[in-house]
């Protein structure tokens, strides 16, 4: 399980930074939709690690019963 949300959350660090990246160069943070991008990136990212986690504790409890 501990193994499961160390993926989760690298995951998602890993996306978030990598958006970052692209992104802030040409970025002009005073710019409100920059801004709204990007934290609905992460929140989309978030969100895609926790889908992948609460799947696969499913999975896993499948194969036990």
């Amino acid at each position: 399980m501990r193994n499961i949300i160390e993926r989760a959350l690298k995951t998602f660090f890993e996306a978030f930074i990598s958006s970052l990246v692209i992104t802030l160069p040409n970025a002009d943070l005073t710019d409100t939709a920059v801004l709204t991008s990007i934290i609905i990136g992460a929140i989309a990212t978030g969100i895609s690690a926790l889908l992948n986690f609460a799947l696969n504790c499913i999975d896993k409890k499948k194969e036990r019963e």
